[in-house]
């Protein structure tokens, strides 16, 4: 987000920069609407909607820049933003876009089709006059590949899109079950089932005005006349509503992971680099200078966003305000690698040492006259165990790695969704409960709403041109990274399963060689006994040591996740190659990021017990 496109709507204005590290979370509110057209409102009922519609986006932005005003220290220093998602249709949407245009909101503007097209749909020369107002006055406008003799199938594109984009969504509705494709009750219910809060503003003169919301109710999916979900639109129940949409987790701990998120510093050098050694030293690829450094880290994400956009937003004419999240992407994905190559190198650091600080003790036999110095360098190697075990566990590696690389991984796939125009990721928390538990769910929903609705064009031939070049710079090379991860992880498990196998065999060998000159009194035993010695024993613990390594690692089973995430992947990029709409694509590209993140949610189970440790 470029800060000059920050603009005050009405809160104090918050001085500063942010710090040179991670980007924070700037304070940003979508509200949308959904609402009948005019044909469908009582007559005389305008001037009490209007009224209505105004009363809550007052109260919104009341309770918004109250929170802001308490919670500072949460959010970016840059001024705050409101947007108001509108279709502009004749009816509740213009009535509300033109209330929200006067309370100071950010008009953002969602068509079902092209805009003349749209604009020619509208009943009267007023709502055509009224909607070519509020398209010159939109901060942002949007066209959809609808097309207007299947208005339906336009509207629930429409109604899809709206919701993407907004925490609350205002619905001027009577209240009644989904009659059809693409009305306001569908809508509703869309917006219900994916954790959107909606404000429920009645058309009946005596109806109340309430708030509807899935985590009313966290235990069970509920429907829209369910009473467990409503709380009447009280101050107290918009502040309830903002503060789980918009603040962190209030868990202690994940608080703390957050501000150590923001925290962070990236060295320019590499210390840890015992993992890339291991991968040298078993042949699965050469050291590289880049192993030392973040920098050819950092020029690979730049470049790989930079073709990103010219292939898919620039050659589409789509625009999307996704500089923040390219820079908090690169935070992200720049930290789980180093937290992961610190980690790995912990481990194999105190495994390798371990083993050989047996050999060590084990030498005395063979160089008695060096006793006092062999066990002043086990000493040494010992206290660097303990010392790399405390290290890692007080500044914990392994939560940064997996909550870094999880982070990464929620954030990469939002710029085409974004693109799509009417794709979203999963809400935060759970189906039932949509509030954020991890702190990195609330970063990454907060990175999602700051940048706001994309604007173009978007037709049918260019909807599908758009999910090949997704197919070609999103899901190919996710495809291509997560095959060249189980192919080289695959090949180290091998390399250290023959080097275990290799060390175990010698001390058979030995074993045998031994037993055998006992048992005919040679008298190589004795002239070799040391030696023999220091194999049957010191071998044993260095196997131990790469079974060690290749068990914490669980290189073979991050193989095969890897292996048929890409399989899944594949099949979607296949998909994304036919000629999709923009519904199906939409659909595709939500269902990469599912599988991507789910891929990670089994990688974190099996490796979160897995800390440095030597116990």
């Amino acid at each position: 987000m470029n800060k000059e496109a920050l603009y005050s709507v009405g809160c104090d204005e918050m001085p500063g920069a942010p710090p040179n590290g991670p980007p924070p979370v700037p304070f940003v509110l979508a509200v949308g609407v959904t609402g009948h057209r005019v044909d469908m409102l009582p007559e005389g009922s305008i001037p009490l909607l209007r009224g209505r519609i105004r009363d809550v986006l007052m109260q919104i932005k009341e309770a918004g820049c109250a929170l802001l005003e308490a919670e500072r220290g949460s959010f970016a220093q840059y001024e705050p933003r409101l947007r108001f998602v509108s279709p502009i249709a004749d009816g509740a949407d213009q009535i509300a876009a033109e209330v929200a245009l006067e309370l100071g909101w950010e008009l953002e503007a969602i068509l079902p089709f092209e805009r003349q097209a749209y604009r020619d749909s509208l009943a009267t020369a007023d709502a055509r006059g009224r909607f070519d107002t509020l398209v010159g006055r939109a901060a942002c406008l949007l066209e959809l590949p609808g097309n207007p003799t299947h208005g339906l199938d336009a509207y629930v594109m429409t109604g899809r899109a709206t919701v993407a984009h907004c925490d609350i969504l205002i619905a001027v509705w009577d209240g009644l079950p989904p009659r059809g494709r693409g009305g306001t009750g569908e809508v509703v219910q869309l917006a219900l089932t994916r954790g959107t809060a909606i404000i429920h503003v009645p058309l009946a003169p005596g109806g109340d005005t309430r708030i509807l919301w899935s985590a009313f109710d966290p235990t069970v999916l509920t429907v829209a006349d369910d009473p467990g979900v409503a709380r009447p639109l009280e101050r107290t129940d918009v502040d309830a509503l903002l503060r789980g949409l918009l603040m962190p987790p209030p868990d202690a701990q994940e608080q703390h992971f957050l501000r150590r998120f923001l925290h962070e510093r990236l060295r320019r050098i590499r210390a840890r680099i015992e993992y890339s050694l291991l991968l040298t030293a078993t042949g699965v690829r050469p050291f590289r200078a880049r192993d030392l450094t973040t920098r050819h880290a950092e020029a690979q994400i730049r470049d790989e966003w930079r073709r990103y956009r010219a292939g898919c937003a620039e050659a589409h004419h789509i625009s999307a305000e996704i500089d923040l999240l390219e820079e908090s992407y690169s935070w992200a994905d720049r930290l789980a690698t180093h937290f992961a190559q610190t980690y790995r190198s912990g481990h194999i650091f105190n495994f390798v040492l371990g083993g050989f600080a047996v050999c060590l003790g084990l030498s005395a036999f063979i160089t008695p006259h060096l006793k006092f110095e062999e066990a002043s360098l086990e000493v040494l190697i010992t206290m660097a165990i303990i010392l790399n075990a405390a290290i890692g566990a007080h500044q914990q590696w392994h939560r940064r790695w997996l909550d870094y690389r999880q982070l990464a991984e929620r954030l990469r796939p939002m710029r085409s969704l974004k693109l799509l125009g009417i794709a979203a990721p999963d809400p935060p928390g759970t189906e039932t409960n949509p509030i954020p538990k991890r702190w990195i769910d609330w970063y990454a929903s907060g990175m999602w709403r700051a940048i706001g609705c994309p604007s173009g064009d978007i037709d049918q031939p260019c909807a599908a041109r758009l999910a090949t070049a997704i197919a070609d710079h999103e899901v190919e090379p996710q495809v291509g990274y997560h095959e060249r991860n189980a192919k080289q992880i695959e090949l180290l498990d091998h390399r250290l399963e023959q080097t275990g196998m290799v060390l175990f065999a010698t001390t058979l060998i030995v074993s045998i060689a031994t037993a055998v000159g006992l048992g005919i009194g040679a008298d190589f035993v004795s002239r070799y006994g040391n030696w023999f010695t220091l194999i049957s024993a010191g071998f044993p613990a260095l196997g131990t040591a790469v079974f060690g390594i290749r068990f914490q690692a669980d290189f073979g089973g991050d193989a095969l996740r890897s292996m048929a995430t890409a399989n899944t992947l594949r099949q979607i990029d296949s998909e994304l190659r036919k000629d999709v709409t923009l519904s199906r694509a939409a659909d595709l590209a939500e269902q990469a990021a599912r599988i991507m993140l789910s891929d990670l949610d089994e990688w974190r189970l099996v490796n979160q017990q897995r800390d440095l440790s030597v116990g």
